[in-house]
């Protein structure tokens, strides 16, 4: 008995970091996020997430489905100004992410995980359009994010909302209409990681190897069908996806902890234009499989959008 519960404490003491990488989340994009604006507009974004996670694994310790919870509620404030470069030619953007919220309710075999809330860690990206191309409905971007480790963190807290390190991400994305309907999106990224110097007992080091993400949409213009109900409807679109996270293991004071990144997520998401100015987007989503952390047994994105 006592074996085991060093084993679940071992899991525990894995969440510091892998379940704190909370401006992630504002990264991880949907549908046409890489279609660029015309030069000059500004948009205002403003996003919710609620997650609820019934499952627990670690390479170490093993799989905790009974008594494991955690609720997730993350909300993000994104700002996002296109331009073009006139030594380039091309277009580019800039943005920058403040993620907030609350991890609660979070268990792992009974034992408790103190309930975390606050401020994450922020996130600036500048982003290139290598192909340009409204006319054939062709798009392939490139853009590095940099996340700042301000956000809320407490060493002696096995949930966090910052993640006390520098991350640095490269994200590439390609979109590709087809006929008149339908659009692939397609995107990988690589993520490195600084060290967390303030980890486990307050005083060791967490080191993390690099992640791999891969995403693909497909979406459906149904716009046609939306506006026997709302007439004013535009851009009204559903879309299936698909996001992968691959690697990410990470060791504490140079020993495995039993925390790497593996996660297979399915993803169903609708948005319009309420009006020439808004956009609204709904986003179900739900893991089937994850090794190394929790799984998300439900999700749901709300995101509201205002150009000018």
């Amino acid at each position: 008995m006592a074996g085991f519960r060093t084993l679940v404490r071992a899991a525990v003491a894995g969440l510091v970091t892998s379940f704190s990488a909370t401006a992630c989340y504002a990264i991880d994009y949907q549908p046409f996020d890489w279609v660029p604006l015309p030069p000059g507009t500004d948009v205002l974004m403003g996003y919710e997430e609620f997650s609820a996670h019934n499952e627990y694994s670690n390479d170490l310790a093993g799989t905790f489905k009974s008594d494991t919870h955690l609720n997730q509620e993350i909300g993000v404030i994104r700002y996002l100004h296109y331009a073009e470069s006139r030594f380039l030619c091309h277009q580019w953007d800039f943005n920058v992410m403040l993620p907030f919220g609350s991890l609660t309710d979070g268990k792992i075999n009974g034992q408790k995980l103190v309930n975390s809330t606050g401020v994450a860690d922020p996130v600036v990206s500048a982003g290139f359009w290598i192909i340009d191309e409204p006319e054939n409905r062709r798009f392939l971007s490139v853009a590095p994010y940099l996340t700042i480790p301000i956000g809320s963190y407490n060493s002696s807290k096995s949930l966090n909302l910052g993640n006390n390190r520098w991350e640095t991400q490269l994200q590439s994305n390609f979109t590709q209409g087809i006929g008149e309907k339908l659009t692939i999106d397609v995107s990988a990224a690589w993520v490195f990681y600084g060290d967390n110097d303030k980890s486990g007992s307050g005083h060791q080091t967490l080191s993390q190897a690099s992640t791999y993400e891969a995403y693909t949409w497909i979406s459906y213009d149904v716009t046609d069908v939306v506006r026997l109900g709302y007439p004013n409807a535009t851009n009204a679109l559903i879309s299936f996806g698909y996001a992968g996270n691959f690697g990410g293991k990470q060791k504490l004071d140079g020993f495995f902890n039993g925390t790497k990144t593996r996660e297979d997520q399915l993803r169903l998401t609708y948005m319009m234009m309420l009006t020439p100015t808004w956009q609204g987007l709904v986003s179900f989503s739900r893991d089937v499989d994850v090794s190394g952390g929790f799984k998300q047994n439900a999700g749901l994105l709300l995101r509201i959008a205002k150009m000018f």
